[in-house]
């Protein structure tokens, strides 16, 4: 179980142009006055609609994931800055409607972590914390955003990267990969069937047709009832290539991976890896966590959950992943 006298937390309200953002800085209780803390980590959430802790009030699941990480990680001597994402059940508030709506993109996700990034420097300034090193640690689609940033024009001002979980292909690449696993053997080749004509038709900006939206072809009713907007995000952050992000990367990167992800199977990671380490000086930049047991949240979770209840298992992140993003940290 966490300890809950190893770290203190803040709330605080993360403004972009349109929205106010619940987020949150965790810090170590036991640091001597003006000691500098290892690092401040920017934390950067996932797809779907999470709130500041890592939950997904939406679906009635609550894996608290960010925020077990967070608390870990400043009980082993580093600050962490989170935010919840935009969408319903989140907290996040809209107060402009039409800069709401130009920032509620995937563009939209680096300018948020950009302001987080931001934010979580004045805060720090602010109660006098200093740090050594600056990390951004982005999880699953989070990953891609951590990444952007990681190549943008604040590339210098971050001193390591945290890949949690990351996806080494656009989204709709791991939707197809996904349904191929986990719908039933005598469904599966019409289901893909299904949901690669709905992908062309989002790939191409054209509607899906209402017909394939029948029946129980897994993910292709969900895609065919989102809004024109919804679909227009899944194009561009389909069309960002993980690993052409990798190969840009000029940071030390660590890739944290579990071998229980039904999410984003391990061979994501390792091609990430891979991608990293054939980076020029790659081999001295870049370490693999892999953690056999845990899942897409890095849980080990009881024996016969799966499937949604394994999503939302609500116990703490296993120490052995924070224990290894703490190393990585103090030898870069």
């Amino acid at each position: 179980m966490t300890d809950t006298t190893s770290y203190i937390e803040s709330a605080h309200t993360l403004t972009v142009p349109g929205w106010e953002i619940p987020a949150a800085l965790t810090l170590p209780v036991r640091r001597a006055h003006d000691a500098e803390l290892a690092s401040a980590i920017l934390l950067v959430p996932g797809s779907l609609f999470s709130d500041v802790n890592g939950d997904y009030p939406s679906w009635s699941s609550f894996p608290h994931v960010y925020a077990h990480l967070a608390h870990q990680l400043a009980a082993r001597g580093h600050a962490v800055y989170r935010f919840a994402k935009l969408g319903p059940g989140t907290g996040s508030v809209t107060v402009d409607a039409d800069a709401a709506a130009k920032i509620r993109t995937w563009q939209g996700r680096l300018a948020i972590a950009t302001a987080a990034l931001d934010a979580m420097r004045r805060e720090l300034e602010t109660q006098n914390v200093r740090v050594a090193r600056t990390i951004v640690a982005g999880h699953s689609e989070g990953a891609v955003v951590a990444s952007r940033l990681a190549v943008s024009e604040r590339a210098g001002e971050l001193d390591g990267i945290v890949l949690l979980a990351g996806p080494s292909l656009g989204i709709l690449g791991i939707m197809r990969e996904q349904i191929g696993v986990m719908t039933p053997p005598q469904d599966r080749d019409d289901a893909i069937r299904r949901l690669d004509v709905a992908i062309d038709c989002i790939r191409r900006g054209q509607p899906i047709p209402a017909e394939l939206a029948t029946g129980s072809a897994m993910g292709v009713g969900a895609l065919a009832s989102m809004p024109d907007e919804g679909r227009r995000y899944m194009r561009d952050v389909d069309a960002t290539d993980p690993k052409e992000l990798a190969s840009r990367m000029t940071q030390p990167t660590l890739v944290v991976q579990g071998g229980n992800d039904g999410s984003v199977p391990a061979h994501h990671g390792e091609a990430l890896r891979d991608i990293l380490l054939s980076r020029n000086g790659g081999e001295a930049r870049t370490n693999y966590l892999f953690v056999p047991d845990v899942t897409h949240m890095f849980k080990v979770v009881p024996a016969g959950l799966s499937g949604p209840d394994a999503f939302g298992y609500p116990g703490d992140t296993d120490p052995r992943v924070t224990d290894g993003i703490d190393r990585w940290i103090r030898m870069i």
